[in-house]
């Protein structure tokens, strides 16, 4: 999504006014208001059909490149900066250092770098040519045509118009020198307490003003004449250098103890993004208050969670230099690969000589990760969408855009091999036949080829006009060596994978996330089996994998996407899947605690529980709560040895359990679920379990008063219990005897434990021999 923005004459869009109600959240973003979420593009907007459509016809090394700005000195390039340029098919550079040779030679300088640049070399996009002209002491360029800019402190004190007007008159200096991007303004906020003592902004006068507000109205103003010039303007330094003592260009292990999410010094920023300023810049310093453990550059947090999320922004997420002090605990080739698998967007570096190891990291990064490729490809849409409203980008046609991706696959020559038929309108984009494929091409997603059983498959699933939509990717190789796979931008992300032993097989939506999450092919489930189909209940989806034991993915509504496989799925299967009395997966299968087992949760109060020396079994209901309660399968009972049973008196129910000497957790409505083991167990199984003497346990087992045993009490009308030591083992005593020896304080009493169960007596009666004498009763 973008901020609303103003189309001028040529096609830009334009930062509307900073001021007036851009103050508002200096104040309402304490406590975690985020900035509302930007307007999102209307459907069919020129700028992102025209990126997709550039970025799919570029090779991998162009969209690499685009997501790149290196150091080039201002005065005049060296030869090995200016060879980067199209060696690496860079998007953009930096000026660096500082030139007073004025307008018209800095214009030489760009137009040669920008001669080396376009066509071939990036895909027919133009290079983003930025510079450092904020003021004061960071003002690199100067000289003839050019203005002497006063410091953003001194900027601070003029009218929000005046300084717009003024900063429209610097952008015009920078667009007659060539230069597309300014990286400013600065949106820091310094504390007044803190002043020159904030080495890498107060000391130099580069913050604005000392609260929130003053930055949010100039630097609003600053980035809003900039966009009337038709220059645009990057805010940084996200989330914010302004709490620090240290520079993170020349010093290790800057960190900000003070910012948090939702901080007021974030308002500057939020601003900035709501009136649609196209790029941020991330500070390489560290927040212990918001990512203790990771350098800003690297952080998820920082970018994803808080930039993209809380402050809703979607346009290019830069880096400072790459090159800085603070990141060079770091290895170089890691930089920019970290970077953007944090979702960052271009890496910067204002020294020259390091950009090509990182380019090299990302490239090899994208080839061994299809994920990560597709992070490399969204970010490059997103530079040259941007790029866009600058007139750097010429949008291809239908067919020259089909032709031109052939072109990079190897022409006829290559795999696709030459054309077998003309270009063809197809479900709003078009197609064209080739002898061992068929290019797939629409404004949204530009140009891609799919072939053989994939493609086969693909059109027996609808092609472009059904729920897969157009393909993103080419066919390409699975990591595993194995397959092949195209990506495609059905509702929710579609893929179809083959393999010589599954076929071709669609996976989609939350399905294919959660199948993305276990590692796609290479993780545990394999290939699918199956493509996506409806349960038979009507209510969710799943699809079939080949891993080692068969796996699948079930999904429904209500439970999200969870994978269940080997012995625990072929016994839920067992069970009638989803239709079942377990309903559908909760979790993935996941390791029991004790480390020896598997389990799955499922919808319906349900799991199964599986270990190498019992199978798998499930637990449901009232039996499950009270195997949690006891600790599962690291409690005395250890793992189901069946699934819950009735029991055979047509009551209650039951599940037996591994645990030492055997174990069972038995329910009835009238007693509720109660566990009974070992010898006790041993001794009510006995007597007929709860179909004999004695009833359904009342209890668990639990130890006795004195310490030295362990009984149950059970339900039969008039009292019965099983009581277990050491010295005398298990038996059992209920009715009146059971009563007389409770009444005389059970086993602490002068009797001591039973030593045998009740048992008749030949003139009738009955007894109990006990430790310490007998009961009996007439």
């Amino acid at each position: 999504m973008r901020s609303p923005r103003t189309a001028s004459p040529t096609g830009r869009r334009l930062i509307a006014g900073a001021t007036g109600s851009a103050l508002v959240l200096a104040a309402a973003v304490v406590g975690a208001v985020a900035a509302p979420a930007p307007a999102a593009r209307a459907a069919g907007d020129p700028a992102a059909e025209c990126a997709a459509a550039v970025v799919s016809a570029m090779t991998l090394e162009q969209q690499v490149g685009q997501l790149f700005v290196a150091g080039e000195n201002a005065g005049g390039p060296t030869a090995a900066q200016a060879a980067l340029v199209a060696d690496r098919h860079l998007g953009g550079v930096i000026l660096t250092g500082r030139s007073n040779a004025g307008t018209a030679a800095t214009r030489r300088v760009t137009d040669d770098l920008r001669n080396r640049s376009g066509g071939a070399v990036t895909g027919g996009v133009g290079l983003w040519v930025s510079t450092d002209q904020e003021g004061g002491a960071v003002q690199v360029l100067s000289g003839p045509g050019f203005s002497t800019i006063p410091t953003a402190l001194a900027q601070g004190r003029l009218d929000p118009g005046d300084l717009r007007g003024r900063a429209a008159g610097w952008g015009r200096e920078l667009a007659a020198a060539g230069v597309d991007l300014d990286l400013a303004p600065v949106l820091d906020t310094v504390p007044a307490d803190l002043g020159t003592r904030n080495r890498p902004i107060g000391y130099y006068a580069r913050e604005y003003a000392n609260d929130p507000g003053g930055v949010s109205r100039s630097g609003g103003a600053f980035a809003a004449g900039l966009a009337d010039a038709g220059v645009q303007a990057t805010g940084k330094h996200f989330p914010g250098l302004g709490r620090v003592l240290d520079n993170t260009d020349t010093t290790a292990g800057v960190t900000d103890g003070t910012t948090v999410r939702g901080d007021a010094y974030l308002a500057p920023f939020a601003d900035a993004v709501r009136s649609g300023i196209p790029v941020v810049m991330v500070s390489s310093a560290t927040y212990s208050r918001i990512d203790a453990s990771t350098i800003a550059t690297f952080s998820p947090v920082v970018i994803n969670d808080m930039l993209r999320g809380d402050l809703g922004f979607t346009g290019v997420v830069m880096t400072d230099s790459l090159g800085a002090v603070a990141l060079s605990g770091v290895p170089v080739a890691d930089r920019a690969v970290r970077f953007i698998a944090a979702g960052g967007t271009v890496a910067l570096s204002a020294e020259s000589d390091i950009v090509g190891p990182m380019i090299d990291g990302v490239l090899a990064r994208a080839r061994s990760d299809a994920g990560f490729r597709g992070q490399v490809q969204a970010a490059a849409r997103t530079v040259v969408d941007t790029k866009f409203d600058a007139g750097l980008v010429t949008c291809p046609t239908a067919a020259g855009a089909i032709a031109e991706h052939q072109v990079q696959l190897g022409g006829d020559s290559g795999w696709l091999g030459p054309a077998t038929g003309a270009v063809t309108p197809v479900a709003g984009g078009a197609q064209q036949d080739y002898r061992n494929g068929t290019v797939y091409w629409s404004p949204s997603t530009g140009a891609w080829a799919v072939r053989g059983a994939i493609r086969d498959h693909y059109r027996a699933l609808g092609g472009p006009a059904g729920e897969l939509g157009f393909p993103v990717t080419d066919e390409l190789p699975t990591p595993d060596g194995i397959g092949a796979l195209n990506h495609f931008a059905g509702s929710g992300g579609a893929s179809i994978y083959w393999s010589p032993a599954t076929g071709a097989h669609e996976v989609q939506g939350a399905i294919r996330d959660r199948w993305a999450a276990t590692g796609w092919e290479k993780g545990p489930l394999g290939y699918p089996v199956t493509d996506e189909l409806p349960t038979p209940d009507g209510i969710g989806a799943y699809n079939h994998f080949a891993g080692s034991g068969g796996g699948s993915i079930y999904w429904s509504p209500a439970t999200g996407a969870h994978e269940v496989q080997g012995d625990i799925r072929a016994h839920w299967a067992a069970l009638g899947w989803e239709g079942g009395p377990l309903g559908y997966p909760v979790t993935d299968e996941l390791p029991t605690p004790d480390g020896i087992g598997a389990l799955n949760h499922f919808s319906k109060g349900a799991s199964i529980y599986w270990s190498p020396a019992t199978g798998a079994h499930e637990v449901h209901g009232a039996i499950r709560d009270h195997y949690a309660a006891l600790g599962w399968e690291k409690s005395d009972l250890g793992y189901p040895v069946t699934d819950e049973l009735d029991t055979p008196d047509g009551i209650g129910a039951f599940n037996h359990f591994a645990g030492s000497g055997g174990g069972s957790i038995y329910w009835s409505p009238a007693t509720g679920a109660h566990e009974i083991q070992g010898d006790i167990r041993a001794r009510w199984a006995a007597l007929g379990w709860e179909g004999g003497l004695l009833g359904y346990p009342v209890t668990d087992e639990l130890p006795t008063p004195d310490g030295k045993g362990a009984f149950n009490h059970f339900s039969r009308r008039d009292g019965a219990s099983v009581y277990w030591s050491r010295a005398t083992g298990a038996h059992e005593v209920h009715g009146p005897i059971r009563d007389r020896w409770a009444a005389q304080g059970w086993e602490k009493g002068p009797l001591g434990y039973p030593l045998t169960d009740q048992y008749a007596l030949p003139g009738g009666g009955g007894r109990n021999d006990f430790q310490g004498g007998s009961l009996t009763t007439p």
